[in-house]
């Protein structure tokens, strides 16, 4: 007998008594499988040449490739061959430390960053835990913090070491750049890391916004940066607006390979063209029309500070948006079907809908709506606008109202404290939400619903609808005016325009063409 026929028996009599009788004759069946496989390579114990052959013998079946890997762990953990995927992890990595070993061992040391790799990452686990994320979620992070383990691993290290850890968070993202790596691996893997590291700097892990540091805190390029904030800071620009403009420093210097003054002054129109080219791949129409300025903004400002002899910002061209005269709605019929369809959806989709249909709030006051506003005694919510910093009351509607409610009491996940906002994340962290785009789009999307005069597809195409029902009914203007909640007359020029009745007065006829005008005081035909 074969050492690899002795492993394959031994694997099968630990198997028999944990499975049914039909699922062990079928392992066997398989197991039968990597033997003949073996025989046909001359292969006689076990060994990756047999593994991989085994896998990739799957008849283009990706059950039979799953079955197969399945056996190949087993008679890998076995035969202790610690033998590697096609993607350069063990089929079967050393078990992670216990929960209750690990919290004894960081009972009685000082720093987490002077731990092995496989306690921080239990550690960091135990942490995340307050998060109460789902058993899916967590996989996702479990296999991230395999990948990052079995990288220190290669490499030699067992210890967590931050210079490996951001060389890891810089070849992830460089994979992801390439396009090499899908984006919501590089999202888990970079949100992965960045837990360990802040596990291993603090103890403790604070769910919060992730603001890697692509650029050396001590190289040139840092000082360059921090002067081109400085300056955003001096014409009072928002945080916000500085932010972004970060962001766009930050990315352009990874598009464009930007590490020292000098390869500021090798700039050249074919790499502003590829990073323009980068920034369209990861941005949609309405974004890049935002980071073009920009863009130019911080050419000029290379320019200005004599970091490159010429202004190349003249070369970014600004982004071609068409705009039609008349704003999208939805039509009577479509909007019909928006409400049968709300009574399947989730409560809180109905609620947020039903609050951007029939009052016309926006984006930003639905996210931001407080228990404190809603009046449920005289059936009325009194908010102070975020856009305009004035206030507005308007009617709680008998259907909104009771959306809401139905979502507060059976919906709305439980806090502990006095959270004040309404419409909460349905994973945690529990926070409000920070846009309605995608409830809104996607909603039009499962009904295939198009917009009259447009292609929108978000919260505001709900409250130009409204103005649209408005108008259609001869709603006076300043009733209009006083929901949506303007403060300028010319705030009001984009509903009105909606208002078809009026639109067509306007409009010329033909008589005109071909016919005897004056010009000139001559006489044209």
């Amino acid at each position: 007998m074969t050492k690899l026929e002795s492993a394959v028996n031994a694997v099968l009599e630990r198997l028999k008594p944990e499975l049914a009788s039909e699922t062990w004759i079928s392992r066997r069946r398989y197991f039968n499988q990597m033997l003949k496989c073996a025989d046909s390579l001359g292969i006689t114990e076990p060994c990756p040449e047999l593994y991989s052959a085994f896998i990739a013998d799957d008849n283009g079946s990706q059950e039979r490739r799953e079955l197969h890997t399945r056996c190949v762990k087993l008679v890998d953990a076995y035969a202790c061959t610690q033998a590697r995927n096609e993607a350069g992890l063990l089929f079967n990595p050393p078990p992670l430390p216990a929960k209750e070993e690990v919290d004894a061992f960081f009972r009685n040391q000082e720093r987490v960053a002077t731990a092995s790799i496989d306690y921080l990452i239990v550690k960091t686990e135990i942490e995340m835990r307050y998060l109460k994320l789902t058993e899916s979620t967590f996989g996702q992070y479990q296999h991230a913090w395999m990948d990052i383990r079995q990288y220190f691993f290669d490499s030699g290290h067992t210890d967590y070491d931050e210079a490996l850890m951001d060389k890891f968070i810089q070849e992830n993202n460089n994979l992801r750049y390439s396009g090499s790596r899908n984006e919501w691996k590089w999202k888990i893997n970079r949100k992965a890391a960045y837990a360990l590291m802040e596990v291993a700097n603090t103890g403790h892990f604070q769910w919060g916004r992730i603001n890697p540091k692509t650029i050396d805190e001590n190289s040139e390029m840092e000082a360059i940066r921090l002067q081109y904030l400085e300056t955003l800071k001096q014409r009072n620009l928002s945080k916000s607006t500085i932010v972004l403009h970060d962001y766009v420093f930050r990315r352009t210097a990874d598009f464009t390979g930007l590490e020292t003054p000098e390869c500021i002054r090798a700039l050249s129109p074919e790499k502003i063209q590829h990073a323009i080219s980068r920034f369209a791949d990861a941005c949609c129409k309405r974004s890049i029309s935002t980071i073009l300025p920009i863009l130019r903004s911080l050419l000029f400002f290379f320019y200005t500070s004599s970091l490159i002899n010429k202004d190349l910002s003249g070369i970014v061209m600004s982004a071609f948006v068409q705009r039609g005269s008349v704003a999208a709605y939805i039509s009577e019929e479509d909007q019909t079907k928006l409400l049968l369809q709300l009574e399947k959806e989730s409560t809180r989709t109905k609620a947020i809908i039903l609050l951007v249909m029939r009052l016309g709030l926006r984006e930003c006051d639905i996210c931001n709506l407080t228990f404190n506003e809603v009046d449920w005694r005289d059936d009325k919510i009194k908010l102070t606008q975020k856009k305009t910093g004035e206030p507005l009351v308007l009617p709680l509607l008998p259907d909104v109202g009771n959306a809401m409610m139905d979502y507060i009491m059976n919906e709305r996940p439980k806090r502990d404290d006095r959270y004040p906002y309404i419409f909460l994340r349905k994973q945690a962290p529990y926070n409000k939400l920070t846009g309605i785009y995608q409830i809104c789009s996607g909603l039009l999307a499962k009904l295939g619903i198009k917009p009259v005069n447009g292609a929108a597809t978000g919260p505001h195409l709900f409250r130009y609808s409204m103005v649209h029902k408005l108008l259609a009914a001869k709603v006076p203007h300043q009733v209009i005016t006083d929901i949506l909640g303007h403060t300028s007359k010319e705030s009001d020029k984009p509903y009105l325009s909606m208002e078809e009745s009026m639109l067509r007065l306007c409009a010329l006829d033909l008589s005109v063409i071909g016919g005897v005008s004056w010009a000139g005081g001559e006489l044209l035909d």
